[in-house]
């Protein structure tokens, strides 16, 4: 059975998956897919590269590091750091050459930024004339594997970008890419395409819910009957805002106990939630 995992795109709220996955490594859990969107990007790198033990200091040393300053203006052309930051990240906790040749493999998404522009501009025209949302791929989205990509650092920072505070635009392949989450913040029909089997979901957000985009409300995930799905939440809702970068909400992200609700294949019976703490999460795996 292919076991897959999905990091939802939550800014900030990310510490609380850096600290599940930590724990999950320390219990000697294995993936062979690892699909990240926006900041769950830099999380499923970490994962990948057999890194997650070191994933909270890597968190922590982007949240001490300020997000505006002068001295970005050379580098940058802006005030807002975030692609330096980012970047100076991943060389020190997670360098490119960890990211290939990995058992798992890596998937993140990026958002095309003129097709999603013109996809939103047609799905907003057919809203007005009542016309039904055609099906397929969200307009914009593309899925970079590991497999096939040796600028892995560049496509993760490309996968969080949000103009402003990312300063420079990200450019892949001669065109601007923008947050993976504007597209698909789950990648979850990604991973069923490849034949995973049992999905893990990670979020930040109570009782397991996710947002399937940066712009659409938290909901209940959903995968076919025949896939055996795991959610891997916060045991109390986090006080951390979605852009908090202040230490006292981070450290109680970082520390915050998880709960686990399974919901098991083909008859889709929900098994009641499990309490886990830091210390026990051991324990919890299946």
């Amino acid at each position: 059975m292919m076991r897959a995992l999905s990091l939802p795109g939550c800014a900030c709220r990310g510490a609380f998956q850096f600290a599940v996955m930590a724990r999950l490594a320390e219990a000697g859990e294995r993936f062979d897919l690892v699909a990240g969107a926006s900041s769950g990007s830099i999380c499923g790198a970490v994962t990948v590269a057999g890194l997650s033990v070191d994933g909270p200091a890597m968190w922590r040393s982007m949240a001490k590091t300020p997000v505006t300053s002068l001295r970005y203006l050379r580098g940058e052309r802006s005030i807002f750091g975030m692609s330096h930051i980012l970047r100076g990240a991943l060389e020190r906790y997670c360098p490119e050459e960890n990211l290939h040749h990995t058992d798992a493999e890596l998937l993140v998404a990026t958002t095309r930024a003129l097709p999603f522009a013109r996809g939103s501009f047609d799905a907003f025209l057919r809203r007005r004339r009542g016309d039904a949302t055609p099906p397929g791929a969200p307009p914009g989205l593309v899925v970079h594997s590991n497999r096939t990509r040796r600028d892995m650092h560049s496509v993760i920072v490309a996968s969080c970008y949000i103009p402003v505070i990312y300063a420079r635009p990200t450019w892949l392949d001669g065109e601007l890419h923008v947050d993976g989450g504007a597209a698909d913040n789950t990648l979850i029909d990604a991973l069923v395409n490849r034949g995973a089997e049992d999905i893990t979901v990670v979020t930040p957000y109570p009782e397991g819910v996710v947002a399937r985009t940066i712009f659409a409300p938290e909901r209940p995930p959903e995968v076919p009957s025949h896939v055996r799905l795991r959610l891997i939440y916060p045991e109390r809702p986090l006080s951390q805002r979605r852009f908090d970068f202040a230490p006292g909400p981070m450290e109680e992200a970082l520390n915050m106990p998880h709960r686990i609700r399974i919901i098991e294949a083909t008859v889709r019976r929900e098994a009641p939630p499990t309490d886990t703490t830091p210390s026990s999460s051991a324990s919890s795996a299946p």
